[in-house]
């Protein structure tokens, strides 16, 4: 749609992809003529297919036929019955970048407080719907709910391992005789100290990869579950992985450490009268 059209008042149109779908199912749309309220209008235009959450008032753009304003007006005078045809009722605006943000709606507000005689400070004679302001709202939501989950994470690991942390020391109680009999036929501290090291590392690495192959299991199975278009597809984040590995990693020393320490305290003549 271009300046010519507007100056001209041509009445050509631009469908919303729902819109060419109804209108002329299977088959293309552009040049066709349709008849809007008597009179024909050219398609010039298709929209691509958008995700959109906001309707701007009029409801979402798949649905709409944009024409120009100027035939709008020609064709579609004020009724002044409440309705807004002819009217100027919403006017959408997209800065540069987003940090000219700020910017671009004061710049907003001048041209248009210039124009009806109102103060471009004052922010409550003119409503505007900032999406930038939303979206930044709705970072910020999702960064605390972030550092919630990862607080709750980092909770359960560690519930975790004070549980891998009781394991072993039930193990260390239960096998004081096998210790003493090791010890006995020359097994050092430190040899002990890496048995109980080493299982506390194979419970938590089995655990932790249980852990991880459900997760890819259930993001698997959500990804083939007709989810809404909004919603975005889950995913594995690399940093959440690396933080796990490097979790479990400090779970296994300090669980595994405190029973490892205390197996190699044991001498052999404690362990082997131990019934």
């Amino acid at each position: 749609m271009s300046d010519d059209d507007e100056d001209d008042a041509a009445r050509v149109v631009v469908l919303g992809n729902d819109s060419e779908n109804q209108l002329f199912p299977g088959k293309p749309a552009i040049g066709k003529t349709i008849q809007i309220a008597g009179y024909p209008y050219t398609v010039i235009g298709v929209l691509k297919k958008k995700q959109q959450n906001g309707s701007y008032g009029s409801g979402p753009d798949n649905t709409q036929l944009f024409v120009p304003y100027s035939a709008m007006v020609r064709d579609f005078p004020p009724d002044f019955k409440g309705s807004f045809p002819g009217f100027v009722n919403n006017i959408v605006v997209q800065p540069v970048t987003p940090q000219l943000h700020e910017a671009a709606m004061r710049q907003v507000r001048e041209v248009l407080g210039a124009r009806h005689h109102f103060d471009p400070i004052d922010l409550d004679a003119l409503w505007v719907w900032d999406t930038l302001d939303s979206v930044k709202f709705t970072d910020r939501i999702f960064h605390v709910m972030t550092i919630f989950f990862a607080a709750v994470a980092l909770l359960t690991l560690a519930l975790g391992g004070i549980g891998v942390m009781n394991i072993m020391l039930v193990a260390v109680s239960e096998r004081t005789r096998e210790i003493g009999v090791r010890k006995a036929l020359g097994a050092t501290a430190r040899d002990i100290r890496r048995q109980f090291l080493a299982e506390a590392a194979i419970i938590t690495l089995v655990s932790g990869g249980l852990g991880l192959f459900c997760s890819f299991a259930i993001i698997a199975g959500l990804r083939l579950l007709p989810l809404p278009e909004f919603l975005p597809v889950p995913a594995i984040s690399p940093l959440a992985i690396i933080s796990s590995l490097l979790t479990l990693a400090a779970i296994t020393v300090g669980a595994g450490m405190y029973p490892a320490l205390r197996a190699a305290a044991l001498t052999p003549i404690e362990c082997l009268r131990t019934d």
